[in-house]
Parts: C-alpha cells; sequence; structure tokens
C-alpha cells in the first residue's frame, strides 16, 4: 500500500463546528469532509457536485499537527445580500451588516497523509509535486488561502505495539482504542483534547457518519503503548488512518 503525504498551512484556518452558528467556533483540525474539499480544489471538482468523488470511503486520510493549535476571534461584518443588491451602496440609516465574532485558528500548519485505490491518487501526486491546483487551496474558509508542499509517495505497513512505547504523529480514532491504559497520558508538555468531527456526507450534503478523535494539540507525538497503527516506511512516521 502505498500513502501520498504533503503539508498544508496558512495564516488563518476556520472549520467550522457545525452547532455554532452564530458565534462560529472551529474545529482544531481538518475534518475529513474538509479534506476532501482540499483534494477537490487541487483536482478541479466542481464545488456544488465534489461529494460524489468521495462516496463508498474509497479515500482514507491521517492528519499531523505541525504547529500548536492557537486560536484567535477576529469580528467580520456578515453582509444581508438578499437586500443589499450591491455592497458598496447600501441604503442611509437601514444597516445591512451583522458584526459577528469567528473563530480562527492562527498559524495553522498539517501534514495530510491521504490513501486510496482511486486512479486519481496518482493525478493529485502529479499535481502536488508541481505545487499546482485547479481551484485555490483554502483551510476552510475562502479568505484563508494556504499554501502546501509535497512531501512524496511512500510504502505503508500495518504493525502492532506491544511492550515498547510507540509515538503516533497524526491524530487517532477513538473507535481504534479499546481502553486509555493503550495511551500514555503522562507525557511532558501534552495538551490532549477529544475532538468530534464530522467523516462522511452524501452529495446532498447530508452528514452520515462523525466521530471521536484524540489530538495533542502542542504537536507532539503521542505515545502508543498497545494496539494497531500504520507505519509511512520512509518517513518512519506512526499514524492512524481513518
Amino acid at each position: 500500500m502505498k500513502i501520498l503525504v504533503f503539508d498544508i498551512w496558512a495564516d488563518y484556518g476556520h472549520f467550522r463546528v457545525p452547532y455554532t452558528t452564530s458565534s462560529p467556533l472551529t474545529l482544531s483540525v481538518p475534518s475529513k469532509t474538509v479534506l476532501y474539499g482540499i483534494i477537490s480544489a487541487i483536482l478541479g471538482y466542481d464545488k456544488d457536485s465534489y461529494l460524489e468523488h468521495f462516496q463508498d470511503n474509497q479515500w482514507r486520510f491521517a492528519v499531523g499537527i505541525k504547529k500548536p493549535i492557537k486560536t484567535v476571534y477576529i469580528p467580520e461584518n456578515f453582509i444581508d445580500t438578499k437586500s443589499a443588491k450591491m455592497f458598496g451602496r447600501m441604503p442611509k440609516n437601514k444597516p445591512r451588516r451583522t458584526q459577528i465574532n469567528l473563530e480562527f485558528l492562527k498559524e495553522p500548519y498539517f501534514r495530510i497523509y491521504a490513501t486510496s485505490e482511486n486512479d486519481k491518487l496518482v493525478r493529485l501526486k502529479n499535481l502536488l509535486e508541481n505545487h499546482k491546483s485547479t481551484y485555490t487551496v483554502s483551510l476552510g474558509l475562502s479568505e484563508c488561502l494556504a499554501n502546501f508542499k509535497y512531501i512524496g509517495l511512500f510504502g505503508l505497513e500495518k504493525r502492532q505495539a506491544n511492550d515498547k512505547p510507540v509515538e503516533i504523529v497524526s491524530i487517532i480514532p477513538l473507535n481504534k482504542l479499546t481502553e486509555p491504559s493503550q495511551v500514555d497520558f503522562l507525557s511532558e508538555n501534552s495538551k490532549f483534547l477529544k475532538i468530534h468531527i464530522p467523516l462522511e456526507m452524501k452529495p446532498d450534503r447530508e452528514l452520515i457518519k462523525s466521530g471521536y478523535f484524540l489530538i495533542e494539540a502542542n504537536g507532539n507525538p503521542i505515545k502508543l503503548k498497545s494496539g494497531e497503527y500504520y507505519h509511512v516506511k520512509e518517513l518512519d512516521e506512526n499514524i492512524f488512518l481513518f
């Protein structure tokens, strides 16, 4: 099995938590549905139909946190576009703006691992390798423009942690752990968080699967005492796929 690895970063990122409507909060990491959007932007899938290319769990990912998770609130002016037909000529004494505080990730930097039997993985590799994308890539919102760097296409093998703790550099799906004692939570300078993120959507954007994950918000590896994981051979990195 092969796995494609690339880094992606931006000045700011926002992956909206679905249930925060009036004061949008951000997820700490890109969800699987966000990763579908990023790959679609690179490959050139239409924004209204890109989810059709990611049905039947054809793609699997891992997400590594390369910089500590930091958040900042930035107020944005939302415009009622139904009544303000021309944004720069809103009627006097009839405000059409609403100021909303949005939570953003500050200087987010992630390592993305992607694998699939789909032949589009090769095209994605070629585009990443040449630093090309069909549409502009962002981390969530369109104003959060992102840059990316191709790392490589590497061999992948499944391994088992038994006696010696193994350092995992990705977020861990909690359904892959059977008991808390599998993880060393006493690591120094570590900040562990449990997060809930969307995983799969139908083409009409109906959410059909979500899951809980363990992350280390300072970007440190998570020490796994026991359980199965994947080893990226040439990078000598250990990850969990989801």
